[in-house]
């Protein structure tokens, strides 16, 4: 029985370690998927007459820094993040479900899947009906063109992979943990998820606003229009890493973007 237990505990851990391995890679390849967009902002900026934007002249000079801090952020945030979510009950049980003998199909079913995938896909909808009636009836004027629809389709899968993992596996999961902690309870309540959800949804918006200053001023009105978006969706999204896992959400995120920049035209 003991060494059973033993082997057991040995695959558990290697289960771990694939499971952490494989987000990690995500979250590398999520970054390096950034660099092309980052760049055609920063020419823009250039364009645009700004003087403390730097630029290399290669993309192959911006791989290795990217590269580095990706892996270090990201060895440090999976395995703080794994751990807790695990003690929050979250986690990536589709992708855990590749290194365990338990069907994927018991964990998460193909209609819960395309529910959230449709969901996000409407809230996507809405949102550039929405802008759309804010160009036409308040509309701001902005600082300098935005890239290509090329590098927002780059865009919307480094997003969807890297912003998942920071604010739903990571920041989601350790709000819960912690409000679990004060309370000392080992149960999450509803309303535990939920205040989890609309923190990490107004952190979500608020790393947002950067990059928003780089194409228009930042008012109280855009800094609205900025946070009220990305909460909408960061909610969503956090939904979804509550009820159907860590992939499920970067899937969602992805298809969310890919509508709203690539298929819509928000700005245009």
């Amino acid at each position: 029985m003991r060494h059973l237990n033993l082997a057991n505990q040995t695959q558990q851990r290697i289960q771990r370690k694939k499971l952490a391995l494989s987000i990690l890679l995500l979250f590398v390849l999520g970054s390096l998927l950034n660099i092309p967009f980052s760049r055609a902002v920063k020419r823009l900026n250039l364009e645009a007459g700004r003087t403390d934007v730097t630029l290399n002249e290669s993309i192959f000079q911006d791989i290795p820094p990217v590269l580095i801090s990706s892996l270090i952020i990201g060895v440090v945030l999976i395995y703080l993040g794994l751990w807790v979510s695990a003690r929050a009950q979250l986690g990536a049980p589709l992708l855990a479900g590749f290194f365990t003998k338990e069907a994927t199909e018991k964990r998460l079913k193909v209609g819960d899947i395309l529910q959230s995938i449709a969901i996000s896909s409407v809230a996507a909808i809405v949102l550039l009906g929405l802008f759309k009636l804010q160009r036409a009836y308040l509309p701001v004027d902005e600082i300098m063109a935005r890239p290509a629809k090329s590098f927002y389709i780059l865009v919307s899968f480094s997003a969807g992979i890297t912003e998942e993992i920071i604010f739903r596996l990571g920041l989601m999961s350790l709000i819960v943990a912690g409000v679990q902690f004060l309370k000392r309870s080992e149960f999450r309540s509803g309303k535990t998820i939920w205040f989890s959800i609309i923190i990490s949804g107004l952190f979500f918006g608020l790393i947002h606003l950067p990059l928003s200053k780089n194409f228009v001023e930042l008012t109280p009105f855009t800094v609205g229009v900025t946070m009220v978006g990305n909460l909408i969706t960061g909610s969503i999204f956090g939904w979804i890493f509550w009820k159907r896992g860590l992939l499920v959400a970067i899937l969602c995120h992805i298809i969310s973007d890919l509508v709203f920049h690539v298929l819509g035209n928000p700005y245009g």
